[in-house]
């Protein structure tokens, strides 16, 4: 995975976790708020494996994550990555959307005076 994408621990969200288990599809980590979480494999672009994932990540190792939802049993998922934003020049407004569909809705009637 490529550095840039990780979670930073100055990145907003960014909390502190360390690996409690290694599974063969992800990570069990312990958060701070002594709630427990996980981490998949297909986070890190794996599809999961033993022994791929003990070389990457040690139990008691602390790694950077942001929880991304509260999954079953009470457990935090967890992402390493950094949440993906459109650039600037992409995002949309409130009124840039209105403006959008506006044109849809106008689109079929075009057609039908013709």
């Amino acid at each position: 995975m490529d550095p840039k994408k990780m979670m930073q621990l100055d990145d907003p969200g960014a909390i502190q976790a360390v690996i409690k288990d290694v599974m063969p599809v992800g990570y069990f980590v312990s958060l701070p708020s002594r709630r427990d979480g996980y981490l998949p494999a297909d986070d890190l672009g794996f599809t999961g494996g033993l022994a791929v994932l003990q070389r990457l990540f040690k139990e008691g190792q602390q790694i950077t994550v942001r929880i991304v939802c509260r999954g079953g049993a009470g457990r935090e998922i967890v992402s390493i990555k950094k949440p993906e934003f459109a650039p600037p020049s992409e995002q949309k407004t409130i009124e840039s959307l209105r403006l959008h569909f506006e044109q849809e809705k106008k689109k079929p009637n075009e057609s039908q005076e013709s």
